[in-house]
């Protein structure tokens, strides 16, 4: 039977998706079609972009030692932050990180590509702080559901999308792109089963990474504006009714900042315990003897 994946942000803690992907690729259960928002957008949109769950466990190892190097803090802008408020003048700082290192690694992974190139039907959200809609990045647009305040897109490029979807507020910089002012996918859509199933994908698997956030110890106005945005997103979630025919909730590492990136590889393997753990459930409800299933599987580019 086909089937897809939605992905929900949080952090570094995206890292149990790969995870996820890892197990489910081991039982032969690849999905169809993914969707995710955040950091469960990256991975959404590096899978369907082509890497194997192997591939991204290989990124994910990188970015254990390296991701900090991908953090551009606008020092310029925090220094000029500083007399603006003093002097009672507009503050035109957005974010403390800029997010061009992201962007940049994110399109070397991509080659450029546009979110129409996907031959895997794919769906990224964005929040648009000009419109107040939900940006729906998508790789086709045929047959898509019209939702209230959702404006379908698949005329962005892949790491565009992802640096946006990305764009924790008050962390990172929005993403601009025409008259779009784009942050964080989670901000409406922290799980987008919703959107997948109105992309057309009516069997999906959520699998959310934010429902285990604590709040840390040592806090930091990272952490505080994270935090807040994971308590609203929790809310917000209890008032809509997504669909999915099972969540998986990997069980995460302790206080795991939002960039702990040294967090990475145990969230992962988190990932690959909890679907290893729900695999009999899983092929149950998602496999070919499924009644009435038809299994067809992506082709990669």
């Amino acid at each position: 039977m086909s089937f897809g994946l939605a992905l929900s942000g949080g952090g570094i803690r995206g890292a149990a998706h790969v995870g996820v992907l890892l197990a489910l690729e081991e039982a032969g259960m690849v999905p169809d079609s993914i969707a995710g928002a955040s950091a469960g957008g990256i991975v959404a949109g590096l899978y369907a972009a082509g890497y194997s769950a192997h591939e991204l466990r290989g990124i994910v190892q990188e970015l254990v030692g390296g991701g900090r190097s991908l953090l551009d803090p606008d020092y310029l802008g925090l220094l000029r932050a500083v007399p603006q408020m003093l002097t009672g003048r507009e503050v035109k700082l957005s974010g403390f990180l800029k997010g061009d290192r992201l962007e940049d690694y994110l399109c070397g992974l991509t080659g450029g590509k546009m979110m129409r190139d996907l031959n895997m039907l794919t769906v990224i959200p964005c929040a648009d702080l000009t419109s107040g809609l939900t940006i729906a990045c998508t790789s086709h647009l045929r047959g898509v559901q019209q939702l209230e305040r959702v404006r379908w897109s698949s005329g962005l490029r892949i790491c565009e999308v992802l640096r946006a979807t990305s764009a924790v507020p008050a962390v990172f910089r929005p993403k601009l792109i025409g008259d779009l002012c784009l942050v964080d996918g989670g901000v409406t859509d922290v799980l987008p089963v919703n959107l997948l199933i109105a992309a057309g994908e009516p069997n999906v698997l959520a699998v959310d990474v934010g429902k285990e956030y604590r709040m840390p110890e040592q806090i930091n106005v990272w952490e505080v504006a994270t935090h807040s945005l994971s308590v609203m997103q929790e809310r917000l979630q209890e008032c809509v009714a997504h669909g999915e025919k099972l969540q998986l909730i990997p069980r995460l590492p302790d206080h795991t900042r939002l960039l702990d990136f040294g967090k990475m590889e145990a969230c992962m393997e988190a990932g690959y315990e909890e679907t290893k753990r729900k695999m009999p459930e899983i092929k149950r409800l998602f496999s070919p003897s499924y009644p009435g299933s038809r299994r067809v599987f992506r082709t990669r580019n």
